[in-house]
């Protein structure tokens, strides 16, 4: 074949590809997206039961509740008879079932009713057949606490006792600063252990555990003297947060409120209390001596007089051993003494994140006549929330007016930075549904918003692909009024404002 043939017939087939390649991703480009047909499914009202409503559709939102619900069955079928199920263990059947019904449909399906549910639930709170209206985050505790029993009754090993120990969320010598003399009394100063590990990137929890649960941490001191006793940690399925008293606020500004540093007036700070007592004691050691030297060496009452100093010096050591190793130390036997008041100060900050977070804004303004009104600020609402400024870190202050921790400084990042360093610390999360609440206090009517991944849009896809930056994911929005549905657009949702409970999914 000629050389120069064989040379033109490649340029010409190359030249043919990349026109017909080019051309395709033109068209492409100007077609017009096409999206999946996706209908959800309604609730019927069954009685005031919008509360519940709301709350089903929210929780049949987030994939690792739904996961968690469906693993609680499961196990129940595995380990015990249908005809022995516990009341927990048939809500926990119902409440599975009624998920399953509320999952994204590719056809238009009338509304479920959730009856059976309803009836489960009123075996173990009578309030829910009621025809009164109910309260959307007492129903959402409800179902966490049942679940959580459901799983404790089915396998008891899956919960482990030791559940703060081996899950400390930050290092040892951070959780207590009581453990040791160096730690004991450690006045506005900073710990920083040699390796530094997030409080919320190591979570080693137990198979199958309830994704709502996260960890806190408390902390109380004192102002006058600067003592810092030991962080407290306590788990929390929901975080019940106030919402200011003002015409527009945000979630960042209802989450500062909770982690604010507060002032006490009425807490007896431990260290003062030792101290105390060990300057009455000291007293009453000089008095006692000064009493023992007017007494003959030999008679009955300079013999009682020595066993009272006696058991005074002993007080005063053991009460100076407190002071120098551990004041929270049990002293038994010695009378504790008031501290004069002093001011200290608590504040409480998230030491792990859940998987799901779950934020309750709380609206309720208790009136001087004993009233209660509903509090109507407009909550403004974001598609992401980083709540890195209200966690812990492996870096703790224990100063009585600094925060307990707080994020390390990151100059010059760009969004996209931020977020990546906030996913990698577990602190970024997606809202993935909204139960607003229109109406008074006592009354009115509950909705709820939910999103649709991308991945939905299509149940044939099959599973969907991490993406790199999965905050740049975007979804469907859907607005749920019981036996109705509407999708609705993402704007519609972040401006609705009467926002009760807000539903995050971790990234």
């Amino acid at each position: 074949m000629n050389e120069n043939y064989v040379v033109a017939s490649v340029v010409t087939t190359f030249s043919t590809s990349y026109l017909n390649d080019r051309a395709t991703e033109l068209t492409l480009q100007r077609a017009p997206t096409l999206v999946a047909v996706v209908f959800m499914r309604g609730l019927y009202n069954l009685g005031n039961t919008c509360f519940m409503n709301s709350t089903l559709q929210s929780l049949a939102s987030l994939e690792e509740f739904n996961t968690y619900a469906d693993n609680c069955v499961r196990l129940l079928a595995a380990s015990s008879p249908t005809n022995s199920y516990s009341t927990d263990a048939e809500i926990a059947v119902q409440l599975n079932r009624v998920l399953e019904q509320l999952r994204p449909q590719t056809s238009r399906v009338s509304a479920y009713s959730p009856r059976a549910l309803i009836n489960s639930l009123s075996k173990k709170g009578r309030w829910m057949s009621s025809r009164a209206e109910q309260d959307a985050q007492e129903l959402f505790q409800m179902v966490s606490s049942t679940l959580q029993a459901t799983m404790r009754e089915s396998d008891p090993s899956l919960f482990n006792s030791d559940f703060l120990a081996n899950n400390a969320p930050i290092e040892n010598s951070i959780i207590s600063t009581t453990s040791s003399s160096s730690s004991s009394r450690s006045v506005g100063s900073e710990q920083h252990p040699s390796r530094r590990r997030s409080s919320t990137a190591a979570c080693r929890m137990p198979p199958f555990a309830n994704p709502l649960l996260g960890m806190a941490a408390s902390r109380i001191a004192c102002v006058k003297c600067g003592y810092t006793a030991a962080i407290r940690h306590f788990t929390f399925d929901n975080l019940s947060l106030t919402v200011p008293r003002a015409r527009s606020t945000t979630v960042e500004e209802c989450l500062s409120m909770y982690t604010v540093i507060d002032q006490l007036d009425d807490f007896k700070c431990r260290y003062c209390t030792v101290v105390a007592t060990l300057a009455q004691t000291r007293t009453d050691i000089h008095q006692c001596q000064s009493e023992l030297a007017k007494l003959d060496a030999s008679s009955k009452r300079a013999a009682r007089q020595s066993a009272v100093l006696a058991a005074l010096i002993d007080q005063q050591q053991q009460l100076e051993q407190a002071l120098a190793s551990n004041p929270e130390a049990e002293l038994k036997g010695i009378k504790l003494v008031s501290p004069q008041p002093g001011a200290s100060t608590k504040q409480t900050m998230i030491a792990r994140t859940p998987k799901i977070l779950v934020l309750h804004l709380s609206r309720s303004i208790f009136l001087p006549t004993g009233d209660t009104v509903k509090n109507t600020a407009h909550v403004r609402l974001q598609p992401l929330l980083d709540i890195s400024p209200f966690s812990t870190t492996g870096h703790m202050n224990t100063g009585a007016s600094r925060p307990i921790s707080g994020p390390d400084a990151f100059s010059g990042m760009t969004d996209t930075d931020s977020y990546a360093q906030a996913q990698r610390n577990n602190c970024l999360y997606r809202l993935n549904a909204v139960v607003l609440h229109a109406g008074a206090h006592n009354s009115g009517h509950y909705v709820s918003y939910r999103r649709v991944p991308p991945a939905t849009d299509n149940p044939n896809d099959g599973a969907s692909v991490k993406l790199e930056q999965p905050w740049t994911e975007e979804g469907r929005w859907f607005m749920l009024s019981d036996a109705e549905t509407s999708e609705v657009s993402i704007d519609s949702v972040l401006s609705a404002g009467t926002g009760y409970m807000l539903f995050y999914e971790r990234l």
